[in-house]
């Protein structure tokens, strides 16, 4: 009973799950050289979520020739043009978006499973490269480590799939 009790522990402090599934457009492979990540967040409680993930996006490209810029749209903006210019303005050659569809919260308000759309496409024919669907799941105490795993994961399968 007390080693079923440690592996609850372990396991509440620590378990994390990122599942991926993606596809892209074969034809539109290419190496990106500027990359501008977009994150909605389209909800206020997810502001501490979208501010993970940008400065998860910058440490996981920091070793990487891509360059890349984030913004995180704000739940208050009505308009996202804004966000074109900005784009025009870094002259990227992809825009990758990442917006949580669902959220299934736990008896304290954590989020315990989050999942999310993750898009590549070119700015200039809006055009999309690359699709994923991630599931984002585990402790919300270890939400930091969660959203490290997820971009970590991200990058890797961009970078399998030929784009990084």
């Amino acid at each position: 009973m007390l080693g079923l009790l440690t592996l609850a522990l372990v396991c509440a402090s620590g378990c994390t799950s990122i599942s991926l599934e993606s596809n892209k457009d074969a034809a539109a492979v290419h190496k990106v050289n500027r990359l501008f990540i977009l994150i909605r967040q389209d909800d206020v409680k997810t502001r501490q979520l979208a501010n993970d993930l940008a400065v998860d996006c910058g440490i996981c490209f920091s070793n990487r020739p891509t360059r890349i810029e984030v913004a995180i749209i704000s739940p208050l903006d009505l308009d996202d043009s804004g966000y074109n210019r900005r784009i025009s303005a870094f002259d990227s050659d992809s825009v990758l978006t990442i917006a949580i569809r669902t959220a299934m919260l736990d008896q304290s308000g954590g989020f315990r499973t989050i999942n999310y759309d993750v898009s590549l496409f070119d700015p200039a024919t809006k055009k999309r490269l690359w699709r994923a669907a991630v599931v984002n799941s585990g402790s919300p105490e270890i939400m930091e480590k969660r959203m490290r795993k997820m971009v970590e994961a991200i990058v890797s399968k961009l970078d399998e799939d030929g784009f990084l």
